[in-house]
């Protein structure tokens, strides 16, 4: 709407500037056929310009992200209820509609003045002529011309009138003047609030009369005649504006105008004082200056993601704390609200909806409902290598879960706000006594993990490791086991889960790449010297581990020595393994098939299965996806779809479903939406902006 409203006050605006240049300086002159040039370029140059623009890039240094401080809170109540705002009138849409039709009704006004021009000739009779077709009409007072047709009453007029009328009328037939006055009138129609629009028709009119008048007085012998014949006619009218009409109402200037002596050609350079505020037209309106900032050079690394600024919300967030999470995540460029919460008898949250909107394309959207109680859910706000900054949420059931140990009988892990507890562990029936970073627990107090925390090792511990390294005798039937953690540190900003010998499984997030080959060496666990090192599925020697580019790690993983890994690897894992994944491997491994009709990928990889939606998918391909995605169990929705006139999606609303779990966005763009990857990413339900 802002782009339209300009482009009619720049087409306007030159509309102004032509009639000015032609009453300042070419209205006096006699060069009738150059002015009528000029006047209906005028207006086609008013409505062609404006719709052209030239870039100007600009380049500007690089202006830090500003640091988000850590504000961690954690949000409980029935409800919480967002106060609706009443929708103001929209005056731009009304003055626009009002606007619009009285544009229709001018437009419906000349419609009927020719339909009523062609009902009128048709009832008389038609003389064809060379250059015309002539009607006589005995309701006509003043004689006019439409296109090829000439009318008069031939009555009112002696033959030596007669002559002089039609010689005039047929110079406007041959010159094709109706078109002239036609482009007048519409654009009368579409500018009819600008009152210049109105005086630079009236001007072409005139100018139209000039060039007739000039051309018949230099045709007919008696000069005088034709002007008495101009001055019989003053007291007749017409009634239909889109005809060339033998009288106007500006006879006197007609007669000046055939008396004036012909201007001299040096004059024609006023045609060019135009051309210098065209040219300042350009320089001022048309050239958009865009803003470019600089690339820096900073050392190529997969591994620079991290979180900023994070809170945790979990089952027990009051009310009050939810008020606060809102305004802690809210600022000029983001907008956290919290709506939708329902809690159960215990006071804890069973339902919510969080909208996050970082002024993208697109809002974040995570909505839960189900009867019983929510998991602990991550708002986070992260800045990746290039200080491109996002904004999210992110369950903390996702970022550290666990399996159960190999043939136990009861959970393990458990989560909370405040971290995880490792307890009542069992194996084939026995309680496991665990020995967690150096420190055995006891049988009645629980173990707690910080969540910024994860599980490096977890291994059973034989009688002679639990004598050296605790001094602790074993006893029959006892079952020991290691349990030591670490600061997160992983590989990417989706890494895959890596799977310890016991099955604990994580996600993290990234921290340095420079240090992960010193890491496997300085890894107390893990005899590097000893281990199974497998790069990009190839055994390597552990000499080739210095030759490996960190930088071009995709992922990363060791494990100790397990059952499962003997069973797998054979006795070569006996010492542990460290897996390690080259970004071009990891690309291979995950293929993409491109759809070429459509132009959207598919994407199959086991746990990151889905579609890619892009500004070309069509009805057809979404119905595919929802059909291929139910049968996943995933319902897919989607609705508010809006197409340009290239039929490019530049607006639509999706939504992912599964067990109670909602995933929703909603995209709107001024241009087209980016690539939308739809599905689920680790197990969890996604959509995201993919390349």
């Amino acid at each position: 709407m802002e782009n339209l409203m300009l482009y009619f006050i720049k087409a306007n605006g030159l509309i102004i500037l032509f009639y000015l240049m032609y009453v300042l300086f070419l209205r006096k002159e006699t060069f009738f056929v150059s002015n009528r040039l000029y006047l209906i370029l005028g207006l086609l140059i008013s409505l062609s310009l404006p719709l052209i623009t030239f870039t100007k890039t600009i380049w500007i240094e690089p202006t830090p992200v500003p640091e988000f401080y850590q504000e961690t809170t954690t949000v409980n109540s029935d409800y919480i209820e967002v106060p609706i705002q009443e929708t103001p009138i929209d005056w731009s849409l009304i003055l626009t509609t009002a606007y619009v039709v009285i544009c229709v009704l001018i437009l419906v006004k000349i419609g009927i003045e020719i339909a009523s021009f062609y009902n009128r000739i048709r009832k008389h009779n038609q003389q064809k002529e060379a250059d015309f077709t002539l009607i006589h009409s005995n309701t006509t007072e003043n004689p006019f011309s439409f296109f090829h047709y000439i009318v008069i009453n031939p009555h009112l007029f002696s033959e030596a009138e007669l002559q002089h009328i039609l010689t005039h009328e047929s110079i406007h037939v041959k010159q094709k003047h109706s078109i002239d006055v036609l482009l007048g009138k519409l654009f009368c129609a579409v500018f009819w609030v600008n009152p210049i629009i109105w005086l630079y028709r009236k001007a072409m009119l005139q100018n139209l009369e000039f060039i007739a008048d000039s051309e018949t007085f230099q045709q007919i012998e008696n000069k005088y005649e034709y002007q008495i014949t101009l001055l019989k006619v003053v007291t007749h009218q017409h009634d239909l504006s889109i005809t060339n009409q033998f009288y106007q109402s500006l006879i006197k200037k007609r007669i000046v105008m055939l008396h004036t002596n012909q201007s001299h050609k040096r004059n024609a350079w006023k045609y060019a004082t135009i051309l210098p505020l065209l040219l300042g037209f350009m320089l001022l309106f048309q050239i958009e200056t865009v803003a470019q900032v600089k690339e820096s050079k900073i050392e190529e690394t997969n591994y620079a993601v991290s979180t900023n600024y994070s809170s945790i919300l979990t089952k027990n967030t009051t009310d009050k704390e939810l008020r606060e999470l809102e305004k802690s995540f809210s600022d000029e460029k983001y907008k956290l609200k919290i709506s939708k919460v329902k809690r159960n008898k215990n006071g804890e949250i069973i339902e919510i909806k969080l909208l996050f909107d970082s002024g993208k394309t697109y809002v974040e959207i995570l909505e839960r409902k189900s009867t019983e109680p929510i998991d602990a859910i991550k708002i986070f706000i992260k800045s990746d290598k290039n200080d491109n900054v996002t904004c999210g949420f992110e369950e903390i059931s996702n970022v550290v879960s666990a399996k159960y140990l190999e043939d136990d009988e009861n959970g393990a892990i458990k989560m909370d706000s405040e971290g995880y507890t490792v307890d009542n562990m069992v194996k084939n029936g026995k309680k496991v006594n665990l020995i967690i970073n150096g420190k055995l627990q006891s049988a009645t107090v629980k173990s707690k993990i910080p969540l910024d925390q994860e599980i490096d090792v977890m291994k059973e511990l034989n009688a002679s490791d639990l004598k050296s390294k605790y001094n602790i005798d074993k006893k029959e039937g006892e079952i020991y086991y290691e349990l030591t953690t670490k600061k997160e540190v992983v590989i990417k900003e989706e890494s895959k889960a890596a799977s310890t010998g016991w099955g604990i499984s994580f996600e993290t997030e990234t921290s340095n790449s420079e240090n992960l080959i010193e890491d496997i060496k300085e890894d107390t666990k893990i005899d590097y010297q000893k281990a199974l090192i497998i790069l990009d599925g190839n055994e390597i020697v552990a000499s080739e581990l210095d030759k490996i580019n960190p930088n071009k790690i995709s992922s990363m993983s060791n494990f100790t020595t397990s059952k499962k890994l003997i069973e797998k690897y054979g006795e070569k894992a006996k010492y542990g393994v460290i897996i390690i994944e080259s970004n071009e491997y990891h690309k291979r491994n995950n293929p993409i098939i491109i759809d070429e009709k459509t132009n959207v990928d598919f994407r199959l990889n086991g746990d990151n299965d889905g579609f890619v939606i892009s500004k070309n998918s069509q009805i057809s391909d979404l119905e595919f996806y929802k059909s291929i995605l139910i049968k996943n169990n995933i319902a897919f929705e989607f609705n508010n779809l809006e197409r340009n006139e290239k039929n490019q999606i530049t607006s639509i609303t999706i939504q992912l479903s599964e067990n109670g779990k909602i995933e929703k966005k909603i995209l709107k763009s001024n241009n087209v939406i980016p690539k939308i990857f739809i599905g689920k990413r680790n197990g969890k339900l996604t959509i995201t902006e993919t390349k």
